[in-house]
C-alpha cells in the first residue's frame, strides 16, 4: 500500500498514520490480552453510523462511481483493505460489483482434494466439494467469482511476468467469456495492455489448512 500527500495534509502526521497502520499489520498495536488486541481507532477515521458503515465506506473511498467508473485512473488510485479474508470481503466485493451497471457473471470454481499416498481415500470421504468450496484462504480466489464489465479486479498470482501479469497486478475487466476473461491492465509495467486471464489450476501453500486441494 502506498500513502499519498495531498494537498492539506502534514508529512509528519502523514508520518505518524504510516508508523499505526505498519504497527497494526504486524500486530504490535493496541493492548495483547491472550493473543488478541484491542485497537482504538481515532474519531476522525472512523465511521459511526453501523447501519450504513458499508455504504458510507464504499462512498468515501470511490465517490461517485457511476460517473467515473470507466475513467482509467479512478479504480487504480483507490482501494479498501481488509486485514483477513473474514473481514466483511465478501460484502465488500458483492456491495461493490452490484453498484456497477450491467450484467453479472458467475464463475464457479471446481475443486478436488490432491492426489496423496497413504490416506488419500480418507481424506476423499472426509473432504467433500461442498467443504472445499467454504475454504478461503491467501492467494486463493473464492469459490464463487461475481464479476460485471468495468469491474476492478487483482491478481493473486504470477502468470506471466515478462508481460507484467503478476501477483498484486490491477485490473478492469473489459469481456467475458465462458472460459476466459479479457481484462485492461491498470498497474505494473504494462499499463493499458489487454490480456487474457484463463482459467488455471491452483494449489494453495497455506500450511494451516487440513487437506492439500486444487481450486481450478
Amino acid at each position: 500500500m502506498r500513502l499519498s500527500l495531498g494537498e492539506n495534509n502534514n508529512i509528519q502526521k502523514l508520518r505518524n498514520f504510516t508508523e499505526w497502520l505498519l504497527k497494526i499489520g504486524d500486530g504490535l498495536a493496541g493492548d495483547t490480552t491472550d493473543g488478541e488486541s484491542i485497537v482504538h481507532i481515532p474519531s476522525d477515521i472512523l465511521i459511526k453510523n453501523s447501519e450504513t458503515v458499508l455504504d458510507d465506506l464504499i462512498d468515501f473511498v470511490y465517490p461517485n462511481m457511476l460517473s467515473n467508473f470507466s475513467v482509467e485512473i479512478y479504480f487504480k488510485d483507490r482501494a479498501i483493505l481488509a486485514p483477513t479474508l473474514d473481514f466483511c470481503v465478501t460484502d465488500v466485493n458483492n456491495k461493490m460489483t452490484a453498484g456497477l451497471p450491467g450484467q453479472e457473471i458467475v464463475y464457479l470454481s471446481s475443486n478436488s482434494v490432491c492426489a496423496e499416498e497413504g490416506n488419500m481415500e480418507l481424506e476423499l470421504d472426509a473432504f467433500s466439494p461442498e467443504i472445499l468450496n467454504g475454504i478461503n484462504c491467501s492467494g486463493l480466489p473464492p469459490h464463487k467469482l461475481v464479476l460485471k464489465v468495468g469491474a476492478p479486479v487483482m491478481l493473486l498470482r504470477n502468470i506471466d511476468q515478462t508481460n507484467g501479469l503478476c501477483n498484486g497486478t490491477r485490473m478492469q475487466v473489459r469481456r467475458m467469456g465462458n472460459h476466459v476473461i479479457e481484462c485492461k491492465t491498470l498497474t505494473g509495467n504494462k499499463v493499458r495492455s489487454i490480456v487474457l486471464i484463463p482459467r488455471v489450476n491452483l494449489i494453495p501453500n497455506n500450511e494451516t489448512l487440513p487437506v492439500r486441494f486444487q481450486r481450478r
